[in-house]
């Protein structure tokens, strides 16, 4: 499928299922806001939000106690299942379109075994992702080599969720299939990257411009506001234009 075809493909999808995708969705709102709510009624936890997100500022980690860090890490892993229990859903939402067969109940049992699956993948993810911060933060190369092994990571992750889902492999060969995607269609894999990049930062500029114009409504209700939209709306989108893309790889699509 040609650029314009996953978009085609992908609105498509999204909009004949967007119910089904939304109820998938609500598990990664409260995935993303758990961490926000942590920071919120505990100060010391190094979690801050930017372009609809949250995210560790990794030089407050050091001065973290040992109660700060035990509940930042509490609901770090509550935040990452419930996100991958999203978007195994959305992911068996597309497959059951793309089939055009309802779900097996073998398929149903197995959200579970998947979710479970991806959930160690993201863990350990993270866990590399966090260590990449500490070390380069600790020889001042933080500005430099950190993103290049992020993306490295990220990279291996794009479309593991979907190979997992979609052709019931194991994490490993699902990371070796997402590499092979990323190497046989960089274009499209860019694509995604530009639309992602776009209606992220389309989002946050139109809601925060407007909560900030009012001036009784708290600051903080803007970047809440984003987060919840970018979590029912803008996510799911992105996770079934993936799933176009992982599809694309074969032959021969179902309409």
């Amino acid at each position: 499928m040609a650029g314009k075809s996953i978009m085609d493909y992908t609105w498509e999808i999204y909009t004949k299922n967007i119910w089904l995708i939304l109820v998938a969705s609500v598990p990664g709102l409260f995935g993303m806001i758990l961490p926000i709510i942590v920071g919120m009624i505990n100060p010391a936890d190094p979690v801050y939000i930017a372009l609809g997100g949250a995210y560790l500022r990794t030089g407050s980690i050091v001065d973290l106690t040992p109660v700060d860090s035990g509940i930042m890490i509490a609901s770090l892993l509550i935040s990452l299942y419930l996100m991958s229990f999203a978007i195994v859903g959305i992911n068996l939402v597309v497959k059951r379109q793309r089939t055009l067969k309802g779900l097996t109940l073998e398929e149903i049992k197995a959200i579970t075994k998947h979710t479970n699956s991806v959930f160690m993948i993201f863990l350990i993810a993270t866990i590399l992702l966090l260590l990449i911060q500490l070390i380069t933060y600790e020889y001042q190369i933080q500005k430099y080599l950190a993103p290049l092994l992020n993306l490295i990571v990220g990279l291996g992750l794009l479309f593991l969720p979907t190979a997992m889902v979609m052709d019931e492999v194991r994490p490993f060969r699902a990371m070796q299939r997402s590499f092979s995607i990323i190497r046989k269609k960089p274009s499209l894999v860019l694509l995604w990257m530009v639309v992602a990049l776009m209606l992220l930062s389309i989002v946050d500029v139109i809601v925060l411009f407007v909560v900030n114009s009012v001036p009784f409504i708290p600051h903080v209700i803007g970047p809440l506001i984003v987060i919840a939209f970018n979590s029912l709306i803008i996510l799911p989108y992105l996770i079934v234009m993936l799933a176009q893309i992982y599809i694309s790889k074969y032959t021969i699509l179902v309409d």
